[in-house]
């Protein structure tokens, strides 16, 4: 909204500025972000997208400056950009809060070159003001559509994952348990046909039968803990130490350490997907790393959860983790706790995967 009482001119003025001295803007925000070490920066892409974001706000600020009859043919290429930038900046595990840090660094530079070129006046100060309130009206604004579609895309990959861990079950009840079913099922048939021919015949499919329903019974009771422990509802050292003892092979040695307090992550959900992220590392250590040791350390204080699944495995070359899924799980459920995740890998030494989450006062 225009403030009263500014001159037209003068509000004319500040929207020539933002207009004509784009160049100068944008390079005193870049520098403004270099010095924050935004990570918005380092790739070329994102770069891009900063370019193109901060001409389209200055640009919006511009028409709103003039009037709302400037406004109305940016309008949608606003929403369609914003979007695009928040799926973006989630599927490059670039955390919100950077988001966040780039805009406000964006409106000091714009105001910066305004003030710096306006002519002084007695109304100056009103215009210089009414240019911050439309630049802070335009950026929450995209803030908060970017905001949507980040969110919105990691709920979307996180419910994958759900539906990719109800698949795997279900493959397992198909492919393992109902084979089993099966070939105990077509032993006992055998042994009925051999119990007054072949005796011996008849013992062995009996006792192929008798082998392969306790294997089935094993699965079953492996998948339904499996299924329990999904969530962390007992306390994470509890749900940790039950799926090493789950997932881990015993030849295998295997630990878990959890220190602090627990009550630190009070929203069952953080706990939860929390360790379902843990769950997941330790999945990828057993499948891929050939390890001897899996480790599980987690450690929580007032403001922060740090935890990390090693293993002295075969480890890999730096890019070689990308084709897989599970680590892309791992990121996407940490980013939309508000946390990081950051693996080092050496071939021939075993993998680390570290995650961090801030604790927000609201969460104790």
């Amino acid at each position: 909204m225009i403030e009263r009482g500014v001159l037209p001119s003068h509000l004319g003025m500040a929207a020539t500025i933002l207009e004509t001295r784009f160049e100068e803007i944008f390079a005193a925000y870049e520098a403004r972000l270099l010095a924050m070490e935004s990570p918005l920066v380092a790739e070329v892409e994102t770069r891009k997208q900063l370019r193109v974001q901060a001409r389209s706000i200055l640009k919006d600020v511009a028409a709103t400056l003039r009037g709302p009859e400037a406004l109305s043919s940016i309008q949608q290429s606003e929403d369609q950009l914003s979007e695009t930038i928040g799926v973006s900046r989630a599927r490059g595990n670039v955390h919100a809060s950077e988001s966040l840090r780039a805009v406000v660094a964006l409106s000091a530079a714009a105001l910066s070159v305004v003030i710096d070129n306006l002519p002084p006046s007695s109304t100056s100060r009103s215009a210089v003001a009414t240019v911050a309130l439309a630049l802070q009206e335009s950026i929450m604004d995209r803030v908060m559509r970017a905001g949507i579609a980040y969110s919105s895309y990691l709920l979307k990959k996180v419910h994958e994952s759900h539906a990719d861990e109800r698949r795997r079950i279900s493959r397992e009840l198909h492919d393992r348990v109902a084979h089993s079913i099966m070939v105990a099922f077509r032993s006992l048939e055998l042994y009925e046909l051999y119990s007054d021919k072949d005796p011996s015949k008849a013992q062995a499919r009996l006792k192929l039968a008798k082998s392969t329903i306790q294997e089935a019974l094993d699965l079953t009771r492996s998948l339904s803990r499996e299924l329990r422990s999904a969530s962390a509802e007992e306390g994470l050292e509890v749900a940790l130490a039950e799926l090493l003892s789950i997932s881990v092979p015993q030849k295998v040695r295997s630990w878990v350490s959890v220190r602090g307090d627990e009550a630190h992550i009070a929203p069952q959900v953080v706990r939860d997907e929390l360790f379902l992220t843990l769950r997941e590392g330790v999945r990828n250590a057993v499948t891929h790393s050939g390890a001897k040791t899996i480790k599980v350390e987690v450690d929580i204080t007032e403001n922060r959860v740090k935890a990390a699944v090693e293993d002295d495995g075969r480890g890999f070359e730096p890019g070689e983790e990308a084709g897989g899924t599970g680590l892309t799980s791992m990121k996407e459920r940490t980013a939309l706790l508000g946390g990081n995740l950051s693996l080092v890998s050496v071939p021939g030494e075993g993998t680390r995967v570290e995650i961090f989450l801030p604790l927000p006062r609201s969460q104790r």
